[in-house]
C-alpha cells in the first residue's frame, strides 16, 4: 500500500454531487476490496475519474443523487474517499 487508502481499508466516501449532480446520496461507508479502474457502466461516468481508483463495498447498498441504484460496490476515486479512524 503506497499511502493511508488500500485494500482492507474502511472508508467514506465524501464525493460531492458537482456540477452533474450525480453524486451519492448522503455519504456511503464501505471497504476497499480492489484496485478499480474507469469502465464504462461502473456507477461513476467514466470522465470523473481521474488518479488512483479503488473498488469499495459499501456497508449498506446506496443511491446516486439522479436516481440510479441501488449500489452495492463501485469504483471510486482515490480523492473521494477518506480512511476511517482505527476501531479500539
Amino acid at each position: 500500500m503506497d499511502g493511508p487508502i488500500g485494500v482492507g481499508v474502511q472508508v467514506y466516501v465524501m464525493e460531492d454531487a458537482g456540477a452533474s449532480g450525480s453524486g451519492w446520496v448522503g455519504d456511503p461507508t464501505g471497504v476497499v476490496i480492489a484496485r478499480g479502474s474507469a469502465i464504462a457502466g461502473s456507477a461513476l461516468d467514466v470522465e470523473r475519474l481521474s488518479g488512483r481508483v479503488w473498488i469499495v463495498a459499501f456497508d449498506e447498498p446506496q443511491f446516486r443523487r439522479d436516481g440510479r441504484g441501488p449500489f452495492e460496490r463501485a469504483d471510486v476515486a482515490e480523492a473521494y474517499l477518506v480512511p476511517a479512524p482505527p476501531a479500539v
